[in-house]
């Protein structure tokens, strides 16, 4: 991990010369264009025997020109060394005369000649990263300086689009997050370690899946499509950042506003993150290790039943006391002996600890005309459910060459390549399988119906052999499978190489006027294959799959960038300063799907596709994408007080939109006023105090499938059929059918924002704090709305959508950083209230494009589960209105009287059911008595961090919330229903608390239903507002305790620095939310489908742990 105290501030006094090496490239940058030649102008002999002449007396040179002696200045030379606290030089530092263009800087070894105007002049001594500091000249010839660190001044450069700047400077919303704010934890992916770190950020967890991924929302969500902010890495945009190791970054800046994204066009609306990776610099080699060990706990189980209540269950849902329930024969002596059941707690066979390793290795540095550096990476993930695992290995080698001083070239390559092995059973819905799974095994003798030796009553027997279910011809019991088997014997594995390469030249052609070329290229390469073997050892060892089944997946991705910007800097007057950029950009991508599929190896032990017997399914896919853009920023400020930026770009994306559509305009506009710098608040208890306000547009194209505009076609169809048979032939063509009608009137997805800040510090930078206003309305937003069954095709898309996003974020904090002991305390909240105002369609965006209708089947539930319409929020929860239990005959016997269809609910409704609300007064209910009962969307969510430090030992706490969210916990209406999965005539596991609690004729509960073994006409368990819950809740997400060697001790040994730390994750959570994690993200398994109108959805989400590490920082 980085070497980072608790707090910044403290890290003045133990910053070495790695720090100021870190800081050459900018300097010289700085030094650049602050250095002049030093012209005389003319050769002038003075007499030196003149004395005692007034100002008056002239002399003569050798053009005989006359020069008055009061206006001579004596020049003086100037030589030294600048050096840091601890004697060593640095190079680059800016020396300069003050009140002139006169300067100099310091060569690699800290030395530096400068030739003044006078005695009287003033030396400025100034480099990023270190207190400036001034020295008269006085008769001195010799002077050498000694700089303090200063870590807050790094903090001052800012990466922004196409380049850096101050945040004095910023007319935009801009977050900064250094190196040491991602890496004073042990984190393994770069928008994990973002959570908490800014406001306007949300980042929720999708999983606890080894390697999964994350929901990062900026501002709200303004599609409903993807909602993905654009990633910038060291140059090259990209969707994701999966790949690139958190403890190789150097700068991370996230950008909101439209100010400040608008120079990224069509790919901007969602937001842009720009990553930096650790460079070269100049200096003496400097080596950094950062490695960890830790240990993930054992998620916290779901409370289920164990074998006697269970066998009590099934005793009173089957009626009677013999082996007979539901129909189906179970092949041993009864639910009433269940003494001879062995109890097995299957989420404690199948979750375990689990250990995780990372390791970094980064070495830098440089000469006069060259800096490289060698980032190294490797991580081990093992995950909790055995049988999983994520690894990943990543190296970097950035490189920068000066051809002279005017012309340098910059270049990166990064590899990554990961591994990802999952069981089947770790997804989504899987584990619903998994907690409702039957608690028991039979004794051995019982299950050897076969004489299979390999039967036996524990999941796992001591030979390895896997146990079965005690079932006989038919899976009477939910998903008859030994869940050890499955996670161990199933295949899925993922391998993705990623190669990522851009190089960069840069010329300054004249003073001010700079111009430089980037050329990019990615490759990413991804090879998947599921093998389910032949055997699952269930149901008495009765095949569930005849054949084993293999599939292939291969799916590539090229892409290259071309980039030409040309830059213009200058200073006019010394008041005016002026920022202009304009360039060219184009981008190209390529992908390419295949997927194969085949069955009948010879045995289990094969995973080659080529030696199936036959190939069951076969499918892939090509497309080509391009973008094409110009673009334009001014940036104007004048006397640093008051200032003016201007943005536009122009896209062009290919194969979306037809031709007419395909370009658009992005265009912004800033303005900010530094207040600080006025005369009026000289005095003050401010030390900074900034105005900010912006507006401009920005579009979207993530999530636009390619020819979108156009009729596609499939070989498979909603209607389920596109083959044919001719002349009379019953062999089946197989043919082509439409599946979505054209739109030729399509167009980008627009984004119109707006915003208003304010940045300050006061009381000599003790207190900051950082307050925006912003609206994102979402204009055009595209989706597909349904068409009548005659014309042919399911569904047509529109640009019929608008939503709007509304709200504010705060930032307030308070530091000390003088003394042994310092801290730096802050607080972060972001509002947001959504709304759609607009939607071309009468029952709003349904998901999965199925209405409900008045069918109540499991499809209904599954498919039709969130809606956003007219005046609600985008991705709401839709269902019914739980309204109570039926608790007498009586009640639905009036209820069925006054119904014109003589059924209320349903036929087979009876005491002990839920009773649900009839919306719109007709006497029954049906889907039109459904409404939106809950939405993902917090009011507000943010974050507490709080770091100490003490001498040498620092700590650090990371609290992160939501609040005003709800969850639909599907988790609950699984194990509040022992029919099972999917509503089938099945028997399955339920909770405790459903167990001790439901209704029954001596338990008349008006909160828990009646046990049932078969819900599908009754519909109990029907999405609706009994199954919603509050999923606010605050959490210790990090706390950090670490220890920095002190420097009497590294010097001696010969490193810079040392420190070691203890660090946990999710120690604790405060929520009323009743399942396992009220940290729910965007759904990715429910039917295979993922958008935003799927978050929010608990659907047994692989299960986040408590995870703690050992690790170290060394750096020499």
């Amino acid at each position: 991990m980085k070497n980072l105290k608790g707090s910044e501030r403290y890290q003045l006094n133990l910053l070495k010369f790695n720090l100021k090496i870190r800081l050459t490239l900018f300097s010289l940058l700085v030094s650049f264009f602050s250095i002049r030649a030093n012209t005389h102008s003319g050769n002038i002999k003075i007499n030196p025997d003149l004395k005692n002449v007034s100002n008056t007396k002239t002399i003569e040179d050798s053009k005989k020109r006359s020069v008055e002696i009061g206006y001579v200045s004596i020049q003086q030379s100037i030589s030294g060394i600048v050096t840091d606290t601890n004697g060593q030089p640095i190079p680059g530092v800016s020396v300069v005369e003050k009140g002139t263009s006169n300067g100099a800087a310091t060569d690699f070894d800290g030395n530096y000649s400068l030739t003044v105007s006078s005695a009287n002049a003033i030396l400025t001594f100034s480099s990023i990263g270190f207190t400036s500091k001034e020295v008269p000249v006085g008769t001195n010839t010799t002077i050498n300086i000694q700089l303090e660190e200063n870590a807050e001044a790094l903090k001052e450069v800012v990466v922004v689009a196409y380049g850096t700047s101050t945040k004095k400077d910023l007319t935009g919303a801009v977050s900064v997050i250094s190196s040491e704010e991602l890496n004073n934890f042990a984190t393994t992916t770069v928008d994990q370690a973002l959570q908490g770190k800014t406001s306007g950020v949300q980042i929720t967890a999708n999983s606890g899946a080894p390697g999964s991924s994350v929901t990062v929302n900026i501002r709200g969500v303004g599609s409903f499509g993807s909602t993905t902010p654009l990633y910038i890495v060291d140059g090259f945009p990209t969707q994701d950042i999966s790949f690139i190791n958190p403890n190789t970054i150097e700068s991370l800046s996230v950008l909101k506003d439209a100010s400040a994204t608008a120079l990224y066009g069509v790919r901007a609306s969602n937001g842009v993150v720009i990553i930096e990776t650790k460079k070269g610099k100049k200096g003496r080699v400097n080596v950094e290790l950062n490695s960890f060990l830790g240990v993930r706990t054992k998620p916290k189980s779901v409370d289920v039943l164990d074998v006697n209540r269970f066998s009590s269950l099934a005793l009173e849902l089957s009626g009677s006391s013999d082996s007979e329930i539901a129909g189906s024969a179970i092949p041993y002596d009864g639910w009433n002996n269940s003494g001879s059941l062995r109890n097995i707690d299957w989420q404690d066979e199948v979750f375990s600890e689990a250990i995780s390793k990372s390791t970094t290795l980064s070495i830098r540095g440089g000469g006069e005309k060259s800096r490289v550096a060698l980032n190294l990476g490797f991580y081990d993930e093992e995950g909790t459910l055995i049988g999983s695992e994520y690894k990943r290995y990543d190296a970097g080698l950035n490189a920068q060459f000066d051809v002279t001083d005017k012309v340098r070239f910059k270049g990166s390559v990064k590899y990554i390549s990961s591994q990802n092995f999952q069981p089947l059973g770790s997804g989504r819905g899987s584990l619903l399988n998994l907690y409702g799974n039957i608690p028991h095994l039979a004794p051995v003798g019982e299950l050897n119906l076969n004489g299979d030796p390999n039967l036996s009553n524990v999941p796992v027997d001591g030979n390895g052999n896997f146990g079965a279910y005690p079932d006989v011809g038919s899976e009477t019991f939910r998903d008859g499978r030994n869940f050890v088997a499955r996670a161990l014997e199933d295949d899925r594995d993922n391998v993705t190489n990623d190669i990522l390469a851009n190089i960069s030249a840069e010329w300054d052609i004249i003073d001010g006027l700079s111009t430089r070329v980037n050329i990019g290229a990615r490759a990413t390469n991804f090879a998947g294959w599921v093998f389910n073997p032949q055997y699952y050892r269930s149901n008495g060892n009765i095949d569930l799959r005849n054949n084993a089944v293999f599939t292939v997946t291969q799916n590539t991705f090229n892409e290259i960038l071309a980039e030409h910007i040309f830059q213009y800097k200058k200073t006019f007057a010394t008041k005016h300063n002026l920022d202009v950029l304009a360039g060219y950009s184009a981008q190209r991508g390529y992908t390419k799907f295949t997927q194969i599929e085949g069955t009948g190896f010879l045995n289990n032990r094969i995973r080659d596709i080529a030696q199936a017997q036959d190939i069951t399914n076969r499918q892939g896919s090509f497309a080509r994408e391009t973008l094409a853009s110009t673009f334009a920023r001014l940036n104007y400020n004048f006397e640093s007080k008051y200032y003016a930026t201007a943005t536009i770009r122009r896209d062009g994306v290919g194969n979306r939109f037809l031709v007419e559509n395909a370009w658009d305009v992005f265009p912004s506009f800033a303005a900010g006023w530094n207040i600080d710098e006025e005369d009026f608040m000289e005095g003050s208890i401010f030390n900074v105090l900034k105005f900010r306000g912006s507006w401009g547009e920005t579009g979207n194209f993530f999530g636009i499938a390619p020819f979108v505009s156009g009729t596609t076609f499939s070989n498979g169809t909603p209607r389920n059929d596109s083959s044919y048979s001719f002349g009379g032939n019953t062999t089946q063509s197989l043919g082509l059918a439409p599946v979505s009608a054209s739109n030729s009137n399509l167009r980008w997805e627009t984004q119109v924002q707006s915003n208003i800040g304010f940045d300050g510090e006061l009381l000599n930078n003790k207190i900051y704090f950082t307050v925006d206003y912003f609206n994102r309305k979402s204009k055009d937003i595209l989706f597909d709305i349904t068409t009548p069954g005659q014309s042919g095709f399911p569904t047509r898309p529109v640009n019929g959508a608008t939503a709007v996003n509304e709200g504010f974020e705060f930032l307030v904090g308070y530091r000390k950083d003088e003394g042994d002991f310092t801290f730096d305390i802050n607080a972060n909240i972001t509002t947001i209230k959504n709304e759609i105002t607009k939607i071309d369609s009468p029952v709003g965006q349904i998901r999965f494009n199925n209405e409900f209708l008045d069918s109540f089947n499991e499809s209904a539930f599954w498919f039709d589960i969130t809606r956003s319409e007219l005046g609600g929020e985008v991705g709401s929860f839709y269902g019914f209105v739980a309204d109570g239990i039926y608790q007498s005959q009586a009640e639905i016997d009036a209820l069925n009287t006054a119904s014109p269809n003589g059924n209320y609910q349903a036929a087979e409704t009876s005491p002990g059911d839920r009773r649900f609300r009839d919306l719109n007064g007709d006497g029954q209910i049906t889907g039109e008595d459904r409404e939106v009962i809950g939405s993902p969307i917090p009011d507000f969510y943010g974050s507490l961090n709080l770091n100490f430090a003490y001498k040498n030992f620092d700590l650090g706490l990371n609290f992160y919330g939501t609040y005003g969210n709800e969850i639909l916990n599907l988790v609950k209406r699984e194990l509040e229903s022992a029919s099972g999965y999917g509503n089938s005539a099945s028997f399955s596991n339920v909770s405790t608390e459903y167990f001790n609690n439901r209704w029954t004729v001596g338990n008349p509960s008006n909160t828990f239903s009646r046990a049932l073994i078969d819900d599908g006409s009754v519909q109990n368990n029907r999405a609706s507002s009994y199954f919603v819950e509050d999923g606010s809740y605050f959490r210790l997400r990090n706390i950090n305790l670490g220890y920095t060697l002190p420097s009497e001790i590294t010097d001696k040994i010969g490193l810079n620095s040392f420190r070691l730390y203890l660090s946990a994750q999710n120690l604790f959570t405060i929520t009323d939310y009743s399942g396992s994690d009220p940290e729910v993200g965007q759904n990715s398994d429910i039917q295979g489908q993922s958008s935003v109108t799927t978050r929010g959805i608990d659907a047994g989400a692989y299960p986040v742990s408590r995870f703690f590490t050992l690790g170290f920082n060394l750096k020499f």
